[in-house]
């Protein structure tokens, strides 16, 4: 058995020199190499795999078919479109004057505004007491110191502009007057279903 394997190592040593020398041959007479069944005769069977991969990688770069897609060939996208916003970095307003700042003034806070805020809030505790607030606000007169609900105000504008209303704005004095017996009788219901 080892004198097998002795005569065969040896039959391998010797075709690997022989096919190294048909190799360097082929290439100084610019012949094409030994067939793929002669090299595999004369080569051992690891190199000749080896070869096998490198010429089946070979003919895979050279020979690069694909069938032509079924789906349509996306083209470049959002072509004709022009972005107006700026997007190279942290530069706003670039190209344009800048915006204005404006300079700084110190305040005030003894001018006449910020120092007489209010002076008229407490006028009846801080003076003698013959002046209201009351006194010094401006508007209609019936509603000049009123506080109450919608049906005492309507009322309370009848007693002051009833006549006036009744001669001139005889439209206004209708709506005021139904609006008055609306509320009467809201509220009253109101009051009766609470009692209940």
């Amino acid at each position: 058995m080892a004198s097998l394997l002795r005569q065969f190592s040896t039959l391998s040593s010797v075709a690997n020199v022989f096919a190294k020398a048909c190799l360097q041959q082929s290439k100084l007479a610019n012949r094409p190499v030994l067939g793929s069944l002669e090299l595999h005769h004369i080569m051992p069977v690891s190199s000749a795999v080896n070869q096998s991969k490198c010429a089946s990688s070979d003919s895979r770069q050279t020979t690069d078919y694909s069938p032509p897609s079924p789906y349509r060939n996306p083209g470049p996208r959002r072509y004709g479109y022009v972005p107006k916003m700026f997007a190279g970095g942290v530069l706003p307003r670039y190209g344009r004057k800048p915006l204005p700042i404006p300079t700084y003034k110190q305040p005030d806070n003894w001018s006449t505004k910020k120092a007489l805020f209010g002076q008229n809030d407490y006028i009846d505790i801080l003076g003698s007491g013959h002046v209201h607030p009351v006194d010094l606000m401006r508007g209609p007169e019936w509603l000049i110191g009123f506080n109450g609900n919608e049906l005492q105000r309507l009322t309370r504008r009848l007693r002051f502009q009833g006549n006036k209303l009744r001669t001139y704005y005889p439209t206004k004095y209708f709506q005021i007057r139904k609006r008055i017996s609306f509320l009467y009788k809201k509220y009253n219901n109101h009051r009766i279903s609470k009692n209940r």
